[in-house]
């Protein structure tokens, strides 16, 4: 293969195959647009490059489905901030990518020969985030829903923190109060709305009139939260 080649395979579409003399393996990435990229050693078969591809049909499809769902591209420019943190990407001249968390700062180092849009490395980014995210929400929002509870005189039984793709919230008919991590990247506004709306569950157990009335004795100005907090995306950000 003398010059960049392009293929379309089914399911995952456009391939373009190119040699890369710096290459010491088959490289695979998809780019933002969805397309697959692959670097090739320069004595590296054509047969052998497609062959990879194939093998990794499932985890094209994957990136490509997060791609259309609307994900972030997280790059050197990105301003990205959850309740403690703020997120810094940094070229480096390491070989790895690597990260560290310390004094309010999420830095993730890439080596300044990788693309950042490489899906290992913006899936490495994002399980930094969740990491951090999973352990400020632990710390701050039990805390804070015992402190709203207080203040408005609800009463709730244990406050669970989970990682989930479907709602920010949810109170169970027992009164606990389940917690999304993601919500450490939300205003803080939208936080303390989230919370009060599972407590006033507490009390109201359907989204009737009652429900909404009493909500907004203790959070005014609920439905315009409401409204704000649907144009946030559990876990596509």
């Amino acid at each position: 293969m003398t010059a960049d080649k392009y293929f379309h395979l089914e399911p995952i579409g456009q391939v373009h195959l190119f040699k890369n003399a710096r290459s010491r393996r088959i490289r695979l990435r998809v780019k933002a647009d969805g397309k697959v990229q692959v670097s090739m050693p320069t004595m590296a078969s054509e047969q052998k490059a497609l062959d990879f591809v194939k093998s990794k049909v499932d985890w094209i499809l994957k990136q490509q489905q997060d791609i259309k769902a609307g994900l972030t591209i997280f790059s050197p420019t990105s301003c990205f901030k959850t309740k403690f943190h703020e997120l810094k990407i940094i070229p480096v001249e390491r070989n790895r990518v690597s990260g560290v968390v310390g004094k309010g700062i999420i830095q993730i180092n890439i080596p300044e020969n990788h693309d950042h849009e490489q899906a290992e490395i913006q899936q490495f980014i994002r399980n930094a985030l969740v990491q951090v995210m999973r352990h400020e929400s632990k710390v701050y929002l039990p805390a804070r829903t015992a402190e709203l509870a207080r203040l408005h005189k609800f009463d709730f039984e244990n406050v669970f923190v989970k990682h989930v793709k479907s709602r920010w919230g949810s109170c169970s008919s027992s009164n606990n109060i389940n917690l999304n991590i993601h919500l450490m990247r939300l205003p803080e506004r939208l936080i303390d709305y989230v919370i009060l709306h599972e407590l006033a569950h507490t009390v109201e157990k359907n989204h009737g009139p009652g429900f909404w009335n009493l909500l907004e004795k203790v959070c005014p100005g609920a439905r315009k939260l409401d409204k704000e907090l649907n144009l946030f995306h559990v876990d596509i950000y």
